[in-house]
């Protein structure tokens, strides 16, 4: 007859004539029959031959006879009804393929998942096998989660696995996966549920497969598709299918959740947001995030609460300690939300950002989120000691620590410092270099300036430092720490000694001296001897355009001279060209410097 196995409320018999009726309505069953031939029964007859061949595969035991048992549950009542079967069909050469089908009166209690775990118990322990191969067509989302919760691997797409059956005879893409004998029966990886997180003016819920949400996700207009094309569904119905499969993909295998970004008031589709790059190796507990939103979505800080709603669920629920954003570095509105979130600047990276094969190169903007607020708050790791040493190897391309290379100077209520790449300060530079006066005098800054390039501005002042080609300060008001100003020392020529000074200020810092003070401690330290720890250069200078009164004011103040001009040597942003007049000081020089200040910008 074939052995018996029994587990709670659950136990395997080999099939008799008793189970025929059972056996007739599983092969009659819509469900059983969509997903392939698991009982391959259509009549009497067939179930009749289907109870012989199990009861002749018990009896000889060759390697490779399939060993089919009846599923039997055992209700209040203490008595045993069939519920479904469960089989495997070993090769003969140490691996057997599972199979199972559950009545529909029984479907959800667990009975496939029990009945296969009491059949592999059997396989691996009374047959020797070592490998159990779980397959089955691509979308039968319940089978797959029976071979998740027993363990089974992270399933395979193979194109044409399966064959057609019934009217369609195509090939159908199928599932693998595999469990071995020596590993637990229990689930591998997380399968991810995708909850709704409500806040005050959106709510993060599922995508529904509804003709609402497939019109929202066909509407997405020309700038989202510029900057995240390759997120969106591909065209037609077969492509929103295929994206809507790919959602669930994600979380069936623990790597990611896609949200819809919807109104908390009508429930209608405003973008969507998805956390994705789950378990990677080398990265366990980071995640990515990706967002977009539909014009109706934007200038309401929908994507700034998302990313705080999915955030702080994946730091509580995911298991995750670390968020990652890569953007296009021309998407100013991006990065204000990232920094609006809470998330920081980390690395700006050349033409990293390419949408298509041999397409345009952007440069790709990266900011990160971390669940430790005092990590968040802590200076960027520098780089490691090797990049400081090939710096003195080669002297080019090499980096040493970049905020060691630039000193905190202290002078009359005024610290000089290095820059920050945090939100607020991106936020100062941004207001600084874009108010009238300063847009004036800067033309070779970017139209517009974004917090992307501040945040540019501040890597590559942290990266001239390490190079030892410029040291670029923030000016910051004592007690406050407020960037009120910034002075650079750039062009630095170490043959020649030589440095230049620039500088800007932002508005609310101007007629108060703070740039005067600031360049005189800059020169100060760009003159005094290496020694006695200053740059030891011979000399500094500084150029002034014609009309730059203020600036001029700076220089003289900093007790620098005046010693020539370069006629129509510079064209302002509004096209205006005029005379640059030059400053310069040397280490020997007596002290000239006036009080006289109205500091506005000057080069840097």
């Amino acid at each position: 007859m074939g052995p018996v196995r029994g587990g709670d409320g659950v136990r395997l018999v080999p099939p008799s004539p008793d189970h025929v009726p059972l056996l007739l309505s599983l092969g009659q069953d819509e469900e059983v029959r969509r997903w392939g031939d698991a009982v391959p029964v259509r009549d009497g007859t067939g179930a009749r031959a289907f109870v012989d061949v199990a009861r002749q595969g018990w009896s000889d035991r060759h390697p490779w006879t399939p060993r089919r048992w009846v599923v039997e549950t055992r209700g209040a009542d203490r008595v045993w009804r069939g519920a479904g079967t469960v089989e495997y069909r070993p090769d003969g050469h140490g691996a057997a393929e599972v199979g199972y089908a559950v009545h529909p009166d029984h479907r959800g209690r667990g009975v496939a998942r029990a009945g296969l775990d009491l059949a592999l118990g059997y396989a691996f322990e009374e047959d020797d096998l070592a490998l159990a191969r779980w397959r089955a067509e691509v979308g039968n989302w319940a089978s797959r989660r029976v071979a998740w919760r027993l363990g089974f691997s992270s399933p395979q797409r193979v194109r044409g696995l399966l064959p057609g059956w019934g009217q369609d005879t195509a090939p159908r893409d199928g599932w693998v996966a595999t469990l071995a004998r020596d590993e637990p029966r229990e689930p591998a990886y997380p399968w991810l549920g995708t909850p709704v997180l409500t806040g005050e003016r959106i709510v993060l819920r599922p995508w529904r497969d509804d003709a609402d949400d497939a019109a929202a996700l066909r509407s997405v207009d020309d700038l989202a598709r510029g900057f995240v094309g390759p997120m969106l569904p591909a065209a037609g119905q077969e492509g929103l299918a295929g994206w809507l499969a790919d959602r669930d993909e994600g979380a069936a295998a623990g790597t990611g959740l896609r949200w819809c970004i919807a109104d908390a008031q009508d429930d209608a589709a405003l973008g969507h947001l998805g956390v994705f790059g789950l378990g990677r190796p080398f990265e366990r507990g980071c995640g990515t995030v990706g967002y977009w939103l539909l014009p109706s979505g934007r200038g309401r800080g929908a994507v700034t609460e998302a990313l705080s709603l999915a955030s702080r669920y994946a730091f509580a629920e995911l298991g995750v300690h670390r968020l990652m954003a890569d953007t296009d570095a021309r998407n100013g509105a991006s990065h204000r939300a990232l920094l609006r979130a809470g998330f920081r600047w980390v690395a700006t990276e050349a033409e990293a950002c390419v949408y298509t094969q041999d397409g345009p190169r952007q440069d790709n903007v990266r900011f990160e989120l971390l669940a430790d607020r005092e990590v968040q708050r802590a200076p960027l790791p520098g780089p490691p000691a090797a990049v400081g040493e090939h710096a003195d190897q080669d002297g080019q391309d090499g980096q040493c620590d970049g905020v060691g290379g630039i000193p905190t100077l202290r002078t009359e209520g005024l610290v000089l410092r290095p820059w920050r790449p945090e939100p607020a300060e991106a936020e100062r530079i941004v207001e600084a270099v874009t108010d009238p006066v300063s847009h004036q005098y800067l033309p070779e800054l970017p139209h517009p300036y974004t917090t992307a390039d501040a945040l540019s501005f501040v890597e590559r002042a942290l990266l001239q430092a390490r190079r030892r080609e410029a040291l670029v300060w923030c000016v910051a008001q004592e007690g406050t720490d407020v960037p009120l100003a910034t002075v650079t020392l750039g062009s630095l020529d170490s043959r020649a000694r030589t440095g230049e000074i620039g500088y800007w200020a932002h508005p609310h810092a101007r007629g108060q001296g703070v740039v005067s003070r600031a360049v005189r401690a800059v020169v100060q330290h760009a003159l005094t001897p290496e020694g006695d720890q200053g740059v030891g250069l011979r000399r500094v200078f500084l150029r002034a355009g014609a009309s730059n009164v203020a600036s001029q004011r700076v220089a003289r103040a900093a007790g620098l001279r005046e010693v020539g001009r370069d006629r129509l040597g510079e064209t302002l942003r509004d096209g205006t060209v005029e005379d640059m007049v030059r400053f310069d000081r040397l280490a020997e020089d007596d002290d000239e410097r006036t009080d006289d200040d109205a500091s506005l910008t000057g080069p840097g």
